[in-house]
């Protein structure tokens, strides 16, 4: 079953289902700059960061999430620097005061604007120079946002390309959506299909934003085998994949592969990869239209030919079968 699931009988009719958990609000104050360099290098994903002013530092970082969209504030009183690359994630900043740069080194380097929101790059690292003051965070997990970005459609959810910068015109809409939704999200009381439906709300203004393209996204130059191995999968899980592929896409032998994911996932890359199939086809029924799709199209475009094993994997997966979420859970939070 998904994080933030649980399993709930049906009042009417006694048959299980599924209902999302509410968020999970997570508050650190730290005063101690080291300790804030190991809370931001695990949020990001971030390498080489140093916070600069260490006399009187302080660091408070909040965050309401429900697995699928979690919002975040960070207020600093010294400036960070160093490498980012969130891993399988869609993030938007803006910051109070503005100052903040992004790839400083590169020709095509951005300073942000007071409270005007970027996205942080797709697919590959980046510097950050981060001013002191507030930033404000949207998280997206990459399944949730690849998903809304094809749910009127037959084809496949694969990774995104965000542009970093949009037209000023572009963001308005998009603001207004953060301002309307931004306070049920941060309210842990918002539950079930309500913070469904903000969620997609939200998530559908940022694609409306910033218009991404899909992009087959290539691992970051420190990536080892297995991180590579699952941006190989994340990217082409529709397809007839084979491990001697994945181990080949990943730059080593197909006995390393193997004993890399027994040690870091505690599955066969196989296995790995229909677990990614399988929450990429949940997302996709929980999104769907139940009077324009079905449970076929959407396990096709999610790489299962036979169906049969696919609503027995996703029944062991999840306590329900596809239809029941395509049924259940599809009206309520697309409408």
């Amino acid at each position: 079953m998904a994080r933030g699931d649980e399993r709930i009988e049906d009042p009417v009719n006694g048959a299980a289902r599924t209902r999302r958990h509410s968020a999970e609000e997570v508050v650190r104050t730290v005063t101690d700059p080291y300790e804030a360099v190991v809370l931001m290098r695990e949020v990001h994903n971030g390498r080489d960061l140093r916070f600069d002013d260490h006399c009187g530092f302080g660091l408070r970082y909040r965050t309401m999430s429900d697995g699928r969209v979690s919002l975040r504030t960070a207020s600093s009183t010294s400036r960070l620097t160093g490498i980012l690359q969130p891993e399988r994630q869609y993030v938007l900043l803006w910051a109070v005061d503005g100052g903040t740069v992004i790839d400083a080194d590169r020709p095509d380097s951005v300073t942000m604007r007071p409270a005007v929101p970027v996205a942080f790059p797709t697919g590959r690292e980046f510097a950050i120079d981060a001013v002191p003051g507030t930033h404000h965070f949207v998280h997206f997990s990459a399944d949730f946002l690849e998903a809304v970005a094809t749910k009127d459609s037959d084809a496949a959810p694969r990774p995104l390309n965000l542009p970093i910068v949009v037209e000023p015109e572009r963001l308005g809409p998009l603001q207004e959506v953060v301002r309307a939704v931004a306070p049920a999200l941060f309210d842990r009381s918002t539950v079930g299909e309500t913070r469904d439906a903000l969620d997609l709300m939200l998530a559908e203004a940022v694609l409306a934003a910033f218009e991404p393209m899909p992009d087959g996204h290539v691992a970051g130059p420190h990536a080892n085998g297995v991180q590579r191995a699952k941006t190989f999968m994340h990217a082409r899980f529709d397809r007839a994949l084979t491990v001697p592929e994945i181990a080949e896409a990943a730059g080593v032998s197909v006995r390393t592969l193997q004993e890399g994911f027994q040690r870091h996932e505690g599955l066969t890359p196989m296995a790995f990869l229909r677990e990614i199939r399988l929450e990429k086809a949940r997302l996709g029924l929980q999104l769907a239209d139940p009077d324009v799709s079905s449970v076929g199209a959407v396990a096709l475009s999610c790489g299962f030919k036979h169906m049969g094993r696919f609503s027995g994997a996703y029944h062991e997966e999840f306590g329900e079968y596809p239809a029941e979420t395509l049924r259940l859970r599809g009206r309520t939070v697309v409408r």
